[in-house]
Parts: C-alpha cells; sequence; structure tokens
C-alpha cells in the first residue's frame, strides 16, 4: 500500500501490534493513515496520543469526529478516510439520509442544534474562512469551551496533513 517499510495489521509487532489490536477488537479496520505511520516509531507513538486524546474526548462524541473526518475528507477528495468514516458513521445509527445531508454541508437530523453549529464552524474552517468573535460566543451559548471548537478544528484540519502523506507514499 505504501513505498515506506511499514506495518500491516497482519504483521505488526510489539506495540504497533497492541495498537491495532484497539481497532480489531471493534471489528474496524486499521485506519491506513495509523498504518501509515508505524513506518516510524516516534510518529507513530506521537500519531496514537492524538488518536487516543480524541477517541476519550469528553464533550466531542465518536459520531461527531467522524462527521468533522468526514468533512473534510471529502472537501480532499480523500476517498480512503471519506469511506472509512462512512463507514463508522454507519454503525453508529446514521441513516442514508442522514450522511447525505451531512455530505451536502446540511444539518443532520442525527446531530443536536449545538453538534451541527459546530460542524457548520468547522465547514469554514475547512474552507479557510474566518471565525469572528460572535460565531464563537454563538457556540459558547450552546455549552461548547473554547478548547472544544479549536479541538474539532484541529480534527478537521489534520485530515490535510494526512491526506498529504498518503498521497505521497501511497504505491
Amino acid at each position: 500500500m505504501f513505498v515506506l517499510d511499514y506495518q500491516t495489521p497482519e504483521k505488526a509487532v510489539g506495540e504497533v501490534a497492541d495498537t491495532y489490536d484497539i481497532f480489531k477488537r471493534k471489528r474496524s479496520p486499521v485506519p491506513a493513515p495509523l498504518q501509515l505511520m508505524s513506518a516510524s516509531p516516534g510518529l507513530f507513538k506521537v500519531f496514537f496520543a492524538q488518536l487516543s486524546y480524541f477517541m476519550y474526548h469528553e464533550a466531542l462524541s465518536f459520531p461527531l469526529l467522524a462527521a468533522i473526518r468526514l468533512l473534510a475528507a471529502q472537501q480532499l477528495r480523500f476517498d480512503h478516510c471519506v469511506n472509512l468514516n462512512k463507514t463508522w458513521l454507519s454503525k453508529t445509527g446514521l441513516s442514508d439520509q442522514e450522511l447525505a445531508d451531512l455530505a451536502a454541508g446540511r444539518q443532520a437530523a442525527a446531530f443536536d442544534e449545538a453538534e451541527n453549529a459546530l460542524l457548520a464552524t468547522v465547514a469554514k474552517v475547512l474552507r479557510k474562512e474566518k471565525i469572528s468573535e460572535d460565531e464563537i460566543q454563538h457556540l459558547r451559548t450552546f455549552g461548547w469551551k473554547d478548547g472544544d471548537i479549536l479541538d474539532a478544528c484541529v480534527q478537521g484540519t489534520r485530515m490535510l496533513e494526512m491526506n498529504c502523506l498518503f498521497e505521497a507514499f501511497s504505491k
């Protein structure tokens, strides 16, 4: 899959194998970007630490984070991640219509008003648009902390990083 030496789920050893097992136990494919990061033991640890931070985020749910990644991957035409996040969202209960609404930039019924407002802000960041103080204040009225807002936006913009590396090192 990649021109760099990396560890596949079938041949992983040590800490990489232990990490991949987390996904396998959830009957989830091991994300290809995570596999790519296994080419660098140090970056693998950093990358997984960031994944873990989001996996256990107290305010940003798994479906919301997957929706953010879907929006970002779709904008980048990063098909691998589009498909993976659609699969994960389907497993969490999103209907085909909700996935279509999300993909079209419309509010998805699976998310409440606060989550849809945050998704709209992330979409603006992905389009490299300025976020006003009024918009931040609006998100705060829903209970979002500034750290939550930044975390959600970082989750989306990190997709650009992975897309660049994935494209560069894919066979």
